[in-house]
């Protein structure tokens, strides 16, 4: 991938070859999504192009807020994919996370804690990528992804009513590569000690918006339509596995693929009672449970 990414979907920083550290938490129980939660504790936003910064975020970790080590999930879409109203609805508010027709609204990383003060876990939103992106944005999330101890699983809204779009696709494969190249490298490191394992590794979660809109389709294209979306990701994700030389980690790759990208989930805020927000809250804890 080339600079132009995030104006179209990231930003290349120098490596991406990141281990994890290992940030032990308590077990979290789906009662904090019990009542309305959720409030933004700050946002983080990039320096302008024009502005001194580097050409990366990368190694300075300290420049983002740190909020005792609590496990964070981070949501990704492209413009106007409904993860604000996804996310809302996971939350169980109306506008917690601003939501706007307009491309490019959201400009920063906004850490919302979840769950009563001081917090169970962190949701963190991020730009949506597309024509409206900018390059600084990416350096951020970029970075944010890769250096991210805390960071358990990554939460990419695709709308449902079509299959992943070419800038959708890109960014899942740019997101895999990070990853894998991430296990690669702590594979390699634990080979080296004489004590070969698979490291915790921060996991793509894909999520289907909008399955209200799957109605207005001709009886007997809907469940195609989704396998086929679904068999776009994989085969995206099991490209990055050849082109990142993954394969000697221990396990075959079609594991290696569901390890790195979970089964899609769908999901819909229109219907009622919500369709899927109750998986959605019992992924989240699931990833944010346990060390």
């Amino acid at each position: 991938m080339s600079s132009f990414l995030y104006r179209h979907v990231l930003t290349r920083t120098a490596s991406s070859q990141i281990t994890k550290r290992h940030i032990s938490s308590t077990e979290i129980s789906p009662e904090i999504f019990k009542y309305p939660t959720g409030q933004l504790l700050e946002s983080f936003t990039a320096p302008k192009e024009k502005q001194q910064y580097p050409l990366s975020f990368k190694g300075q970790t300290e420049l983002f807020p740190q909020f005792n080590g609590l496990p964070e999930v981070v949501v990704i879409g492209r413009a106007n994919s409904g993860k604000s109203a996804l996310f809302n609805a996971v939350l169980g508010r109306k506008d917690l996370i601003k939501s706007s027709k307009t491309p490019g609204k959201t400009k920063s990383l906004d850490f919302f804690r979840v769950g009563p003060s001081p917090g169970k876990l962190i949701l963190v939103d991020a730009p949506g990528y597309g024509y409206r992106g900018r390059p600084e944005w990416g350096r951020l999330v970029d970075s944010y992804i890769q250096d991210r101890a805390e960071l358990r699983r990554i939460y990419m809204t695709f709308n449902a009513s079509h299959r992943p779009t070419k800038l959708d696709l890109e960014m899942l494969s740019y997101l895999s590569r990070m990853i894998l190249q991430s296990l690669s490298s702590s594979w390699a490191l634990s080979v080296e000690s004489g004590t070969p394992r698979l490291p915790r590794i921060t996991q793509i979660q894909p999520v289907f918006t909008k399955a209200d809109t799957l109605k207005h389709l001709p009886t007997g294209e809907t469940r195609p339509l989704v396998e086929q979306s679904t068999s776009d990701i994989y085969e995206t994700v099991r490209r990055c596995l050849d082109e990142t030389g993954t394969g000697g980690v221990g396990v075959s790759s079609q594991e290696l693929a569901k390890l790195v990208c979970l089964p899609p989930l769908l999901t819909s805020v229109i219907y009622r009672p919500l369709f899927g927000i109750a998986e959605i809250r019992r992924n989240i804890v699931e990833a944010c449970s346990g060390g």
